[in-house]
């Protein structure tokens, strides 16, 4: 089994990889977009900076079962897999999507902080009242395999 401590995600070179190559260059893009103070040509540099960081997220190893700890972790993986086998948005949506959800699922794992946020908005949205899949939609979804 694998411990917190002996993931690649908690190895030295992949936190400064994530830290500096990610997780930064997200943080200030968002920031930069968000900001009404931006100009079009920094916000332009902006948007390409976070296209980067979530391109380089697809250059770190995918979390399996095996490279993850975190029990939470695994159910996030499960969850990535049964979405997988029955979502057909197309290639490059599912490509971007996928790459999203794994980083999810690696900052879930090596990263406690992230890990309680995101926690805390799984025990948050447990309280609330939620609608069935479907709730009056008029379309037909066939990208979606039940």
């Amino acid at each position: 089994m694998v411990t917190e401590q002996s993931t690649i995600y908690s190895t030295i070179p992949m936190q400064i990889f994530m830290i500096n190559s990610i997780k930064k260059p997200i943080i200030d893009a968002v920031e930069t977009l968000s900001s009404s103070d931006a100009s079009k040509i920094d916000k332009v540099k902006a948007a390409r900076k976070l296209w980067k960081a979530v391109h380089l997220i697809s250059k770190m190893p995918e979390p399996t079962l095996e490279s993850t700890w975190h029990p939470n972790s695994h159910n996030l993986i499960r969850l990535r897999d049964w979405l997988f086998e029955r979502c057909f948005l197309g290639q490059k949506r599912m490509g971007l999507i996928r790459r999203l959800m794994n980083f999810v699922i690696i900052l879930y794992d090596f990263d406690p902080p992230w890990r309680w946020v995101m926690d805390s908005l799984k025990d948050k949205a447990f309280e609330m009242e939620w609608k069935p899949k479907g709730y009056e939609d008029i379309r037909v979804y066939e990208w979606w395999k039940e």
